[in-house]
């Protein structure tokens, strides 16, 4: 560490590695020279892997458990409901749960915020959703989406991007929304450039455009 950015190096875990593309894209181009190591982790891993000292940072959707584990907002943003275009829904813009009751969803496995909030939608009407896909990739959900495997949730931000096309719809359902933070532990030393990378990581957030 006391090569400061020349030579600094940093430990990142996330929920999907899509989080971290852009982010390490930019920050790399000024400091060249920083090493990353980059973990695609769900929440209960990511937080062993940094009370461990696997990892410096931690970017979750979800509350990382600890006394000691410090974090900060980078965005909050509404949670959407991804359809295929031949969907019947796909012409409306709002739906409640209940009319999802018997609707085949695409998610994560548990651990991931994707599966935890559909988990908590679905709570009030006294049954489980049905999952017709689960898996450890959240970015892999839209493509299937697309495909016509099933429906599911998708943060507003991926509307920035046209493809794979999919159909959106709002929710109306307490609480559909999601927080993304950066967490770190603050009992443990962090080094120059993986601070450095927690307060990129704050103003590149703060950049993004809205969603609309």
């Amino acid at each position: 560490d006391a090569a400061g950015l020349a030579r600094g190096s940093v430990a990142v875990a996330a929920e999907t590695l899509r989080t971290v593309t852009d982010l390490t894209a930019s920050f790399l181009a000024s400091h060249p020279d920083v090493s990353f190591r980059l973990y695609q982790s769900p929440a209960p891993v990511m937080s062993a892997q940094l009370q461990a000292g696997q990892v410096d940072l931690c970017l979750a959707s979800q509350a990382l458990p600890g006394a000691s584990i410090s974090a900060e907002d980078l965005v909050t943003e509404e949670v959407l409901l991804g359809v295929p275009r031949s969907h019947r829904l796909a012409q409306r813009r709002r739906a409640r749960i209940g009319d999802l009751a018997t609707e085949p969803f695409v998610t994560t496995r548990p651990g991931y915020w994707q599966r935890a909030l559909t988990d908590q939608l679905f709570a009030p009407l006294g049954h489980p959703p049905v999952i017709a896909c689960e898996g450890d990739e959240p970015y892999a959900i839209r493509g299937l989406i697309s495909a016509g495997v099933g429906i599911g949730l998708l943060p507003a931000m991926a509307r920035h991007t046209a493809r794979p096309p999919v159909g959106w719809l709002h929710l109306d359902a307490p609480g559909c929304q999601r927080t993304l933070r950066i967490a770190w532990r603050r009992d443990a030393y962090l080094s120059t450039a993986a601070r450095q990378f927690r307060d990129f990581a704050v103003s590149h957030f703060a950049r993004q455009p809205a969603a609309d």
